[in-house]
């Protein structure tokens, strides 16, 4: 705990081997790493942590692992939840499984890292949070979100008209949408693209489509193709 290498305090400070009261003598550490490390033990109290004067790094990711043993218990996955200490809550979010309430309420927390690790790590995030995500994230993360299993749900049409091209295309994800949706997407500038591959585009449109340059490489992709016309491409194609 004396240790001039402030990275052997910082494991000293984590070390749940050492007892709580000699790890909060850490507490006023010149390094704010090891301050982190002390609030972020698991037998504090909320008002120890608080107490605490860090900065938990935008870019931090040092999973401490009582918390993925607490997650699978509601009742403490919530009180991390609404802990007051963010970088419980971004560890927390990253876990595979959490009750709904408790995704539910890192869904709606403030701090941005939580509620995208929820969307990124999470198989039990809000659909209605990772629609936002999808829609607003500006890196290039931001089209993963749409793969997660919780996202395609019907309703999703709603967006047909979003200003958002983002919204636009996710409104494909609409399985309960007929092919009045895809037709009116398959002119799109933004998304047309998709709305011509995708298989309940009816089978006139679809072939129309391939004889059109801007969609003949998007109906070539459509899996409803039907096959004597693939088999018919593929023959002009060895042909050449």
């Amino acid at each position: 705990m004396a240790h001039p290498d402030p990275a052997v305090r910082m494991k000293a400070a984590a070390d749940p081997a050492v007892p709580t009261v000699l790890a909060l003598r850490l507490a006023e550490d010149p390094e704010n790493d090891v301050r982190l490390a002390v609030s972020m033990r698991e037998k504090l109290t909320e008002e120890q942590r608080t107490a605490i004067p860090c900065t938990v790094w935008q870019d931090f990711w040092s999973p401490p692992p009582w918390i993925a043993r607490q997650a699978t218990d509601p009742e403490a996955a919530r009180r991390i939840a609404r802990s007051a200490h963010v970088g419980l809550r971004r560890v927390l979010a990253a876990q595979p499984h959490l009750a709904p309430d408790v995704a539910a309420l890192l869904a709606a927390d403030e701090d941005e890292r939580v509620r995208r690790r929820l969307g990124e790590s999470c198989e039990d995030a809000p659909h209605e949070l990772l629609v936002e995500l999808y829609a607003t994230v500006q890196d290039r993360y931001w089209s993963g979100y749409r793969y997660h299993r919780n996202f395609s749900r019907p309703g999703l049409a709603r967006f047909a008209d979003d200003p958002n091209p983002r919204l636009r295309h996710a409104s494909l994800d609409d399985l309960e949408a007929g092919p009045e949706l895809v037709l009116r997407l398959a002119d799109d500038p933004e998304v047309g693209h998709w709305a011509v591959r995708d298989p309940r585009l009816p089978t006139n449109e679809l072939l129309r489509r391939l004889t059109l340059p801007a969609h003949a490489a998007a109906a070539a992709g459509n899996p409803a193709l039907p096959v004597a016309v693939m088999h018919h491409l593929l023959d002009l194609a060895r042909a050449r």
